[in-house]
């Protein structure tokens, strides 16, 4: 999701190429009754449910081979400018204002086999490996901060998960500032994917859903100093039990920290899972705010909020795409 003035654009991802739908954003209107789920104007198709990412007017959606096109949010101008892991996630962002800056993941022959790294693509500049010598990542976010771009990866392996943190500058070009471990959890899963929000006030957060133990599963909220420093303080928000993907979304507005993220409904194995909006306040500690009903399975969620105090979040589940503008008390 994008804001342009006073509309939200939702760029969804027709295998490889952007389909915009636009929703007006206006001052809130006086509360209504609850209404049903309503159809999209102008249908549903069956689009690729992994997310196109957005920097500015440029928009980049992988297809089904991995390979990453590069198009204007009406579809018009298409290139492929990156080859990722086919079904790995995106990350995309403005860097410097005017830069569009892309990150995937792709594989790479090494002396211990393959590895899965991510990668950064600025402009038309020939990509640069964002994972360091030793480590790789499974996923990876970007977040604009300032004139800066923030890289948040996760190395998930049998053993451990590394939370990496990395600032991109642009000099002249792209120029990668220090790979930061700032957390170190227990065995993850390939699917986890981070999410960052850097408030106006206060401190920044990145987050992971992962085990703590080997009994207890959560949201780790690990809070970042500027710049990042390594093993940064991590304060946890316990779910009901595992889950896996376990979707997570953060933005910030002004000084609010606003999280999205899917947990089970219960302890019990196969309880049903639940969209739950919540924010972070300055210790970190989530504090729930509202459910949304859902369709079986997530495995995509992401929010944004607007200039009115309403908090736009969308999610892929077994029923397609739905996206739901809310206004919390």
């Amino acid at each position: 999701m994008a804001m342009r003035g006073e509309e939200l654009d939702v760029v969804l991802n027709d295998d490889g190429k952007p389909r915009t739908v636009s929703f007006p954003v206006g001052p809130l209107p006086a509360p209504t009754a609850l209404v049903g789920r309503e159809a999209a104007d102008g249908g549903a198709l069956a689009g690729y449910p992994v997310g196109c990412g957005i920097a500015g007017e440029q928009v980049f959606c992988p297809d089904r081979t991995g390979a990453v096109h590069r198009a204007h949010r009406d579809g018009s101008g298409d290139r492929v400018v990156a080859s990722s892991r086919s079904g790995s996630r995106i990350g995309a962002a403005t860097l410097d204002g005017s830069h569009s800056a892309l990150s995937y993941l792709a594989s790479r022959q090494t002396t211990e086999g393959w590895v899965s790294e991510a990668w950064l693509a600025v402009d038309d500049e020939a990509p640069v490996r964002l994972s360091e010598d030793g480590s790789g990542a499974t996923s990876i976010v970007l977040a604009p901060h300032g004139p800066s771009v923030v890289a948040v990866t996760v190395d998930a392996r049998t053993a451990l998960t590394t939370l990496h943190v990395r600032p991109v500058v642009f000099e002249s070009r792209a120029k990668l500032g220090e790979d930061v471990v700032v957390f170190v959890g227990g065995p993850g899963e390939r699917h986890t994917t981070p999410a960052i929000a850097f408030p106006a006030t206060g401190p920044a957060w990145a987050m992971v859903p992962i085990a703590r133990d080997i009994a207890t599963f959560g949201l780790a909220a690990v809070r970042l100093d500027e710049p990042a420093r390594v093993d940064e303080p991590v304060v946890w928000s316990m779910y009901p039990n595992g889950v896996d993907p376990s979707p997570v979304a953060a933005a910030a507005h002004a000084s609010t920290t606003w999280v999205a993220r899917v947990r089970p409904s219960a302890a019990e194995p196969g309880s049903p899972r639940e969209l739950e909006l919540g924010t972070l306040p300055a210790d970190g500690s989530f504090v729930p705010r509202h459910v949304l009903p859902t369709t079986g399975k997530i495995t995509d969620v992401s929010l944004l909020p607007d200039a009115h105090g309403a908090v736009w979040v969308a999610w892929i589940d077994a029923g397609g795409s739905w996206l739901e503008r809310l206004a919390c008390k």
